[in-house]
Protein backbone atom coordinates (compact mmCIF):
# COMPACT_ATOMS: atom_id res chain seq x y z
CA UNK A 1 0.00 0.00 0.00
CA UNK A 2 2.93 2.35 0.48
CA UNK A 3 2.98 5.01 -2.17
CA UNK A 4 -0.74 4.81 -2.96
CA UNK A 5 -2.02 8.31 -3.60
CA UNK A 6 -5.35 9.95 -4.28
CA UNK A 7 -4.60 10.08 -7.99
CA UNK A 8 -5.78 6.48 -8.00
CA UNK A 9 -9.32 7.75 -7.64
CA UNK A 10 -9.00 11.11 -9.38
CA UNK A 11 -6.89 10.11 -12.32
CA UNK A 12 -3.23 11.09 -12.66
CA UNK A 13 -2.90 14.83 -13.21
CA UNK A 14 -1.24 15.38 -16.58
CA UNK A 15 -2.30 19.02 -16.96
CA UNK A 16 -1.31 22.27 -15.36
CA UNK A 17 -3.27 23.12 -12.26
CA UNK A 18 -6.31 25.30 -12.75
CA UNK A 19 -6.20 28.98 -11.89
CA UNK A 20 -8.40 29.31 -8.79
CA UNK A 21 -10.05 32.65 -8.09
CA UNK A 22 -11.92 33.06 -4.80
CA UNK A 23 -13.96 36.05 -3.69
CA UNK A 24 -16.42 38.35 -5.40
CA UNK A 25 -13.90 40.71 -7.02
CA UNK A 26 -11.45 38.07 -8.20
CA UNK A 27 -14.03 35.50 -9.23
CA UNK A 28 -16.02 38.03 -11.28
CA UNK A 29 -13.00 39.63 -12.95
CA UNK A 30 -13.14 39.25 -16.71
CA UNK A 31 -10.20 37.37 -18.18
CA UNK A 32 -11.25 37.07 -21.81
CA UNK A 33 -13.69 34.78 -23.67
CA UNK A 34 -14.41 31.42 -22.05
CA UNK A 35 -16.78 28.48 -21.98
CA UNK A 36 -18.51 28.46 -18.61
CA UNK A 37 -20.31 25.84 -16.55
CA UNK A 38 -21.92 26.79 -13.26
CA UNK A 39 -23.11 24.88 -10.23
CA UNK A 40 -22.73 24.05 -6.56
CA UNK A 41 -20.93 20.84 -7.60
CA UNK A 42 -21.19 19.33 -4.12
CA UNK A 43 -19.44 15.98 -4.33
CA UNK A 44 -18.19 16.61 -7.90
CA UNK A 45 -19.91 13.36 -8.83
CA UNK A 46 -19.85 11.54 -12.16
CA UNK A 47 -22.65 13.70 -13.57
CA UNK A 48 -20.80 16.88 -12.62
CA UNK A 49 -17.64 15.51 -14.18
CA UNK A 50 -19.47 14.84 -17.46
CA UNK A 51 -20.68 18.44 -17.57
CA UNK A 52 -17.25 19.91 -16.79
CA UNK A 53 -15.49 17.72 -19.35
CA UNK A 54 -18.04 18.75 -21.97
CA UNK A 55 -17.23 22.39 -21.20
CA UNK A 56 -13.52 21.64 -21.52
CA UNK A 57 -13.99 19.96 -24.90
CA UNK A 58 -16.16 22.82 -26.17
CA UNK A 59 -13.58 25.37 -25.04
CA UNK A 60 -10.80 23.53 -26.85
CA UNK A 61 -12.86 23.40 -30.03
CA UNK A 62 -13.36 27.17 -29.82
CA UNK A 63 -9.82 27.97 -28.82
CA UNK A 64 -10.81 29.67 -25.55
CA UNK A 65 -10.38 28.84 -21.87
CA UNK A 66 -12.71 26.59 -19.89
CA UNK A 67 -14.15 27.89 -16.64
CA UNK A 68 -16.07 26.34 -13.75
CA UNK A 69 -18.04 28.68 -11.50
CA UNK A 70 -19.06 27.36 -8.09
CA UNK A 71 -20.26 28.87 -4.84
CA UNK A 72 -19.30 29.09 -1.20
CA UNK A 73 -21.31 28.53 0.88
CA UNK A 74 -23.61 26.10 -0.88
CA UNK A 75 -26.91 27.85 -1.72
CA UNK A 76 -28.77 25.36 0.48
CA UNK A 77 -26.48 26.16 3.40
CA UNK A 78 -26.97 29.89 2.84
CA UNK A 79 -30.74 29.39 2.79
CA UNK A 80 -30.53 27.61 6.14
CA UNK A 81 -32.22 24.44 4.94
CA UNK A 82 -32.58 22.26 8.02
CA UNK A 83 -30.36 19.20 8.06
CA UNK A 84 -28.31 20.16 5.01
CA UNK A 85 -24.88 18.52 4.97
CA UNK A 86 -22.01 18.74 2.49
CA UNK A 87 -20.50 15.82 0.61
CA UNK A 88 -17.26 17.73 0.12
CA UNK A 89 -15.43 20.61 1.74
CA UNK A 90 -14.52 23.55 -0.46
CA UNK A 91 -10.89 22.39 -0.57
CA UNK A 92 -11.90 18.92 -1.75
CA UNK A 93 -14.34 20.36 -4.27
CA UNK A 94 -11.59 22.50 -5.78
CA UNK A 95 -9.20 19.55 -5.93
CA UNK A 96 -11.73 17.30 -7.63
CA UNK A 97 -12.67 20.03 -10.11
CA UNK A 98 -9.01 20.69 -10.85
CA UNK A 99 -8.54 16.98 -11.58
CA UNK A 100 -10.89 17.31 -14.57
CA UNK A 101 -8.35 19.53 -16.36
CA UNK A 102 -10.42 22.73 -16.39
CA UNK A 103 -8.44 25.94 -16.95
CA UNK A 104 -10.06 28.26 -14.40
CA UNK A 105 -12.16 27.70 -11.28
CA UNK A 106 -14.02 30.71 -9.90
CA UNK A 107 -15.60 30.63 -6.45
CA UNK A 108 -18.36 33.18 -5.97
CA UNK A 109 -19.52 33.98 -2.43
CA UNK A 110 -23.17 33.02 -2.23
CA UNK A 111 -24.42 36.01 -0.28
CA UNK A 112 -27.50 38.22 -0.11
CA UNK A 113 -26.51 40.16 -3.23
CA UNK A 114 -26.12 37.05 -5.35
CA UNK A 115 -29.20 35.36 -3.89
CA UNK A 116 -31.43 38.29 -4.86
CA UNK A 117 -30.01 38.79 -8.36
CA UNK A 118 -32.78 38.37 -10.96
CA UNK A 119 -32.07 35.58 -13.47
CA UNK A 120 -31.75 37.90 -16.47
CA UNK A 121 -29.28 40.15 -14.65
CA UNK A 122 -27.33 37.08 -13.56
CA UNK A 123 -26.92 36.04 -17.20
CA UNK A 124 -26.08 39.53 -18.44
CA UNK A 125 -23.90 40.84 -15.61
CA UNK A 126 -22.31 37.70 -14.15
CA UNK A 127 -22.01 35.11 -16.91
CA UNK A 128 -21.48 37.32 -19.95
CA UNK A 129 -20.47 40.75 -18.67
CA UNK A 130 -18.48 39.51 -15.68
CA UNK A 131 -16.98 36.22 -16.86
CA UNK A 132 -16.90 36.70 -20.63
CA UNK A 133 -18.92 33.59 -21.45
CA UNK A 134 -19.19 32.76 -25.15
CA UNK A 135 -20.85 29.44 -24.32
CA UNK A 136 -22.65 28.13 -21.23
CA UNK A 137 -22.68 24.37 -20.60
CA UNK A 138 -25.29 23.06 -18.14
CA UNK A 139 -27.53 20.14 -17.31
CA UNK A 140 -31.19 20.26 -18.26
CA UNK A 141 -32.35 20.86 -14.66
CA UNK A 142 -29.97 23.76 -13.98
CA UNK A 143 -31.57 26.64 -12.06
CA UNK A 144 -30.16 30.04 -11.17
CA UNK A 145 -31.02 33.59 -10.12
CA UNK A 146 -33.39 34.82 -7.44
CA UNK A 147 -35.57 32.01 -6.15
CA UNK A 148 -34.00 29.60 -8.64
CA UNK A 149 -36.37 30.93 -11.29
CA UNK A 150 -33.82 31.01 -14.09
CA UNK A 151 -33.68 27.94 -16.31
CA UNK A 152 -32.39 26.63 -19.63
CA UNK A 153 -35.27 28.23 -21.52
CA UNK A 154 -34.21 31.68 -20.28
CA UNK A 155 -30.58 30.97 -21.19
CA UNK A 156 -31.72 30.04 -24.72
CA UNK A 157 -33.86 33.16 -24.98
CA UNK A 158 -31.08 35.53 -23.94
CA UNK A 159 -28.28 33.79 -25.81
CA UNK A 160 -29.27 35.33 -29.15
CA UNK A 161 -29.26 38.86 -27.70
CA UNK A 162 -25.97 38.48 -25.82
CA UNK A 163 -24.03 36.47 -28.41
CA UNK A 164 -23.39 33.25 -26.48
CA UNK A 165 -24.49 29.68 -27.06
CA UNK A 166 -26.08 27.16 -24.70
CA UNK A 167 -25.05 23.53 -24.61
CA UNK A 168 -27.10 20.97 -22.69
CA UNK A 169 -25.48 17.86 -21.26
CA UNK A 170 -27.79 14.85 -20.84
CA UNK A 171 -28.32 13.59 -17.31
CA UNK A 172 -25.94 10.86 -16.17
CA UNK A 173 -27.76 7.75 -14.95
CA UNK A 174 -26.82 5.01 -12.52
CA UNK A 175 -29.14 2.05 -12.00
CA UNK A 176 -31.68 3.78 -14.21
CA UNK A 177 -31.92 6.97 -12.14
CA UNK A 178 -30.26 10.38 -12.41
CA UNK A 179 -27.11 10.78 -10.35
CA UNK A 180 -27.51 13.67 -7.92
CA UNK A 181 -25.80 14.98 -4.82
CA UNK A 182 -28.99 14.33 -2.85
CA UNK A 183 -29.03 10.71 -3.95
CA UNK A 184 -25.41 10.28 -2.88
CA UNK A 185 -26.08 11.89 0.51
CA UNK A 186 -28.82 9.33 1.06
CA UNK A 187 -26.53 6.45 0.08
CA UNK A 188 -23.80 7.61 2.48
CA UNK A 189 -26.28 8.14 5.31
CA UNK A 190 -27.54 4.59 4.77
CA UNK A 191 -24.01 3.15 4.78
CA UNK A 192 -24.27 2.09 1.11
CA UNK A 193 -20.67 2.99 0.32
CA UNK A 194 -20.46 0.97 -2.90
CA UNK A 195 -23.44 2.89 -4.30
CA UNK A 196 -21.90 6.20 -3.27
CA UNK A 197 -18.58 5.20 -4.85
CA UNK A 198 -20.24 4.35 -8.17
CA UNK A 199 -21.99 7.71 -8.33
CA UNK A 200 -19.00 9.74 -7.12
CA UNK A 201 -16.44 7.94 -9.23
CA UNK A 202 -14.29 7.46 -6.09
CA UNK A 203 -14.87 6.36 -2.48
CA UNK A 204 -16.63 8.75 -0.16
CA UNK A 205 -14.07 10.18 2.24
CA UNK A 206 -13.80 12.18 5.43
CA UNK A 207 -10.86 14.52 6.00
CA UNK A 208 -10.03 16.06 9.34
CA UNK A 209 -7.49 16.59 12.08
CA UNK A 210 -6.55 13.75 14.39
CA UNK A 211 -7.33 14.66 18.00
CA UNK A 212 -6.39 13.12 21.33
CA UNK A 213 -8.66 10.21 22.26
CA UNK A 214 -9.33 8.08 25.32
CA UNK A 215 -6.77 5.40 24.29
CA UNK A 216 -9.36 2.63 24.61
CA UNK A 217 -8.16 1.01 21.40
CA UNK A 218 -4.55 0.98 22.56
CA UNK A 219 -5.60 -0.81 25.75
CA UNK A 220 -7.08 -3.55 23.56
CA UNK A 221 -3.99 -3.74 21.35
CA UNK A 222 -5.53 -1.74 18.50
CA UNK A 223 -4.49 1.93 18.80
CA UNK A 224 -6.74 4.31 16.91
CA UNK A 225 -6.55 7.74 15.36
CA UNK A 226 -9.53 9.81 16.48
CA UNK A 227 -10.84 12.10 13.77
CA UNK A 228 -12.58 15.32 14.69
CA UNK A 229 -15.91 15.15 12.81
CA UNK A 230 -15.70 17.51 9.81
CA UNK A 231 -18.26 20.32 10.27
CA UNK A 232 -21.55 20.05 8.37
CA UNK A 233 -20.44 16.93 6.51
CA UNK A 234 -22.58 13.93 5.66
CA UNK A 235 -21.62 11.14 8.06
CA UNK A 236 -22.13 7.49 7.19
CA UNK A 237 -24.50 5.20 9.03
CA UNK A 238 -23.21 4.09 12.41
CA UNK A 239 -21.04 1.02 12.11
CA UNK A 240 -17.65 -0.50 11.34
CA UNK A 241 -16.08 0.22 7.95
CA UNK A 242 -13.26 -1.05 5.78
CA UNK A 243 -11.36 1.99 4.57
CA UNK A 244 -8.16 3.38 3.16
CA UNK A 245 -6.53 5.89 5.48
CA UNK A 246 -4.16 8.46 4.00
CA UNK A 247 -1.67 10.41 6.09
CA UNK A 248 1.23 12.37 4.66
CA UNK A 249 0.68 11.04 1.14
CA UNK A 250 0.89 7.37 2.13
CA UNK A 251 -2.13 5.13 2.56
CA UNK A 252 -2.91 2.18 4.77
CA UNK A 253 -5.78 -0.30 5.12
CA UNK A 254 -7.88 0.81 8.06
CA UNK A 255 -10.77 -0.32 10.17
CA UNK A 256 -13.01 2.66 10.99
CA UNK A 257 -15.52 2.89 13.83
CA UNK A 258 -18.31 5.46 13.40
CA UNK A 259 -20.62 5.78 16.37
CA UNK A 260 -20.80 5.23 20.13
CA UNK A 261 -18.75 2.64 22.03
CA UNK A 262 -21.39 0.89 24.17
CA UNK A 263 -18.97 -1.74 25.52
CA UNK A 264 -17.18 1.08 27.36
CA UNK A 265 -20.40 2.92 28.24
CA UNK A 266 -19.61 5.71 25.80
CA UNK A 267 -22.73 6.99 24.03
CA UNK A 268 -21.09 9.94 22.28
CA UNK A 269 -20.46 9.09 18.60
CA UNK A 270 -16.81 9.03 17.60
CA UNK A 271 -14.81 8.45 14.42
CA UNK A 272 -11.85 6.19 15.18
CA UNK A 273 -9.50 4.48 12.72
CA UNK A 274 -7.00 1.70 13.30
CA UNK A 275 -4.37 1.86 10.56
CA UNK A 276 -2.88 -1.49 9.67
CA UNK A 277 0.91 -1.64 9.24
CA UNK A 278 1.32 1.84 10.71
CA UNK A 279 3.41 2.89 13.68
CA UNK A 280 3.56 6.42 15.01
CA UNK A 281 1.49 9.25 16.39
CA UNK A 282 -0.98 11.08 14.16
CA UNK A 283 -2.33 13.58 16.69
CA UNK A 284 -2.41 17.04 15.14
CA UNK A 285 -2.03 15.71 11.60
CA UNK A 286 -4.63 15.62 8.85
CA UNK A 287 -6.07 12.24 8.02
CA UNK A 288 -8.30 11.19 5.15
CA UNK A 289 -10.53 8.14 5.49
CA UNK A 290 -11.89 6.75 2.21
CA UNK A 291 -14.73 4.43 3.19
CA UNK A 292 -15.09 1.31 1.06
CA UNK A 293 -17.63 -0.94 2.78
CA UNK A 294 -19.76 -1.06 5.91
CA UNK A 295 -18.84 -4.33 7.60
CA UNK A 296 -21.34 -4.43 10.46
CA UNK A 297 -23.31 -2.35 12.91
CA UNK A 298 -22.38 -1.20 16.40
CA UNK A 299 -22.60 -3.99 18.98
CA UNK A 300 -22.28 -3.99 22.77
CA UNK A 301 -20.01 -6.81 23.89
CA UNK A 302 -20.11 -8.42 27.34
CA UNK A 303 -16.40 -7.86 27.95
CA UNK A 304 -13.23 -6.45 26.43
CA UNK A 305 -11.96 -9.86 25.36
CA UNK A 306 -15.00 -10.43 23.13
CA UNK A 307 -14.59 -6.95 21.65
CA UNK A 308 -10.89 -7.55 20.95
CA UNK A 309 -11.64 -10.85 19.19
CA UNK A 310 -14.26 -9.16 17.03
CA UNK A 311 -11.90 -6.31 16.15
CA UNK A 312 -9.31 -8.87 15.02
CA UNK A 313 -11.91 -10.50 12.76
CA UNK A 314 -12.99 -7.11 11.44
CA UNK A 315 -9.41 -6.21 10.53
CA UNK A 316 -8.91 -9.50 8.67
CA UNK A 317 -11.92 -8.55 6.57
CA UNK A 318 -10.57 -5.01 6.12
CA UNK A 319 -7.41 -6.40 4.49
CA UNK A 320 -9.50 -8.49 2.11
CA UNK A 321 -11.80 -5.60 1.15
CA UNK A 322 -8.92 -3.19 0.56
CA UNK A 323 -7.01 -5.80 -1.47
CA UNK A 324 -10.04 -6.16 -3.75
CA UNK A 325 -9.78 -2.45 -4.56
CA UNK A 326 -6.16 -2.48 -5.69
Amino acid sequence: MAGWRRGRWLGDRTHEMAEILIGSDKARSKRGPCVVTVGAFDGVHVGHQDIVRTAIATARDRGVSSCVVTFDPHPAAYAGIEGFRYLTSLDDRLEYLDATGVDVIRVLPFDADLAKTPPDEYIRDVLVGGLGAVAVVVGATHRFGRGGKGDVALLDHMSAHLAFTVQLVPATLWNGEIISSSRIREAVSDGRMADAREMLGRPYSLLGEVVEGDHRGAELGFPTANLAPPPRRVLPALGIYAAIAEAGGTAYPAGVHVGPVPTFGCEKPTIEAHLLDFEGDLVGRRLRLSLLRRLRGIVRFDNREELARQIGQDLDLVRSVVADHQ
